[in-house]
This record gives C-alpha cells, structure tokens and sequence, in this order.
C-alpha cells in the first residue's frame, strides 16, 4: 500500500528534524576546544553558572511568542508549544534564519493554526523582542558603557519603526498586503495591547537573565563592579538585536559576537570581552540543545489539545 500524503508529510517532518538536531549537535562539538578554554581561564563553577542563566533566559523567550499566540487567538498548552518552539529553534543553525518559521507553521498547521498566524506570530514575537532590547540598551549603556553606540547609532534608527509595527492595525495590514500578492486568505486577527504587554515583560525577564550569564562570566575575570551587571544586560540586548536584523546569518553569527566585542571591550578591556563573547556563543548553543532535548522528553500530548479559539 502506497503511503498517504499525512505518512509522507510525517517522514519528512522527521528526517528535517534529525537533520536539523544534528547539525545543532556539529555547531557545538567544533567549539568544544573554545568551551575547553574558557574552562581554564573561567572555572567550571562560573561556566556552569552562567550556562543555567542562559538556559533560563532562551526559556523565556518561549513564553513571549506563547503570550503572542494568545493574542492571535491560539490557545497553546504549555508543554506542547514548547516541543514547538524549542525544537523549532534549532533550525536558526541553518543558514537563512527562515527555518524556525518554517518549522513553527508546519507544526501550527498540525494543530489547527494557520501558517498565516504562525507567520503573524514569529514576526510579531521578533518586533517585541527587538523593541524591548533596543528600548533597554537605550536606558543601561549610556550609563554602563558610554561607547556602546559609536559603532551601532544606526540600530537606534529601527526603533520607531518597531514601535510603529506594535500598533494592533499595523501588522496584519502588511502581512496581507503580501498574501493578497500571493494569493492567500488575509488574516483578521490583530494583537491587543495587552498581550503585546504581556510579551515585552517576558523578553524583559528574557535579557535581564541573558545578561546575568554575560555578567557571571566578567565577574569571574574580575569585573564584580554593579556596573558590570547593567553593562552585560545592555550589551546582549543590543547585540540580540542588531544579531536578528542581520537576517541572512545563522543565528545571528559573527555580528552579535561583534557587538558583544566592541560594546564590552571598552570597559572590560578587549581580551575578556573576546573570551566573554566567545564562551557566551557556546552557552546559548548549548542552550538551545538543551531546551530541545528536555521537551524532546516530555510525554506525547494529544494534537487535539492545540486549539484555536
């Protein structure tokens, strides 16, 4: 008997999935000598530390774009969109950082939600975010690192056409602008106010976990000043950032370990943010392993239990 075209969508699903663990699996083992190092010049204990904070930090990221699918109208039980999410996430290894978003309306479209909404979603999770960490390196590095915006002054110009993208009409009306060029159904939801609220305050806890893992790191070189702490938030939220504009690079690739560089170095000095930075890209990797391992481990849940309201 021939396979139905659900079987065949299913093996396929799978085999991008194991590819796409997989080639998470390679990014981390090639810099298993730069973690090895950061182990002598660090210690385990800072390592590990600062490895944890940045687990949690990627975890709430997950409760931002939940909070966002609430907003479209997508109820999610939280074990499940996790399995979606975080295993979605690893699809940012591959080049093209269309991957996640790929992977997120495949799976939404499983469970009931359109690819419209699931593209919604992801494009409005990723507004918020970059809204939220543009507004707070804003607020921390003029005072942290005064520097900080020499080199990326131009990231600052994003933030009113972020804000404007927040508007609940704004969104939906440029999204079906380009359905309605590729002949789709538009989509009618709009988010409200206070789901976009809801989201922000999630990628607030977001980066202020993120920069704890930075700060842990320059405090074990040294660097226990308070400032160190508003330096590292400030830092990461702008390098995630200016890392997501960078859409053609995996993950943002060499342009957040940049910005995490230039904007650290002149208050830490260069050879420590180098260190810093190098060791934060093996953190958050490894985090993104990890993340998709543990949700890879919870119990199959009813595909019924994805609803929209």
């Amino acid at each position: 008997m021939a396979p139905t075209r659900t079987q065949t969508r299913t093996v396929v699903g799978v085999i991008f999935l194991v590819v796409v663990f997989l080639v998470a699996v390679w990014t981390i083992w090639t810099q298993r000598g730069q973690l090895g190092e950061s182990l002598v010049e660090l210690g385990p204990w800072p390592i590990i530390m600062s490895c944890a904070l940045a687990t949690i930090g990627t975890a709430f990221t997950y409760l931002e774009w939940r909070e966002v699918l609430r907003g479209l109208g997508v109820t999610l039980p939280l074990a499940q969109g996790a399995r979606v999410f975080f295993l979605s996430q690893l699809g940012k290894y591959l080049p093209g950082s269309i991957w996640p978003v790929v992977m997120q309306m495949e799976a939404g479209r499983a469970r009931g939600a359109s690819r419209a909404t699931m593209v919604a979603a992801n494009l409005f999770t990723l507004v918020v975010g970059c809204t939220v960490g543009l507004i707070i390196a804003c607020v921390t590095l003029p005072f942290a690192a005064p520097g900080a915006f020499t080199h990326y002054w131009w990231a600052l110009l994003a933030l009113p056409v972020l804000l404007a993208m927040l508007h609940p009409a704004t969104m939906p009306r440029a999204l079906n602008v380009l359905l309605r060029f590729l002949r789709r159904a538009p989509i009618t939801s709009r988010l409200p106010v206070r789901y976009t609220v809801r989201s922000g305050a999630w990628a607030s806890v977001s980066y202020l976990f993120l920069g704890s893992h930075i700060a842990v790191m320059v405090g074990a070189l040294g660097g226990g000043r308070a400032v160190v702490l508003i330096m590292s938030v400030g830092a990461i939220s702008l390098a995630v950032c200016v890392g997501v504009l960078a859409l053609p690079v995996p993950a943002g690739l060499g342009v957040r370990d940049g910005v995490l560089v230039l904007t650290m170095a002149p208050t830490i000095g260069l050879a420590p943010a180098l260190l810093v930075t190098v060791t934060a890209r093996v953190l958050t990797s490894l985090s993104d392993l990890l993340l998709a391992t543990m949700v890879i481990a919870i119990p199959a849940i009813r595909r019924d239990e994805y609803l929209t309201r």
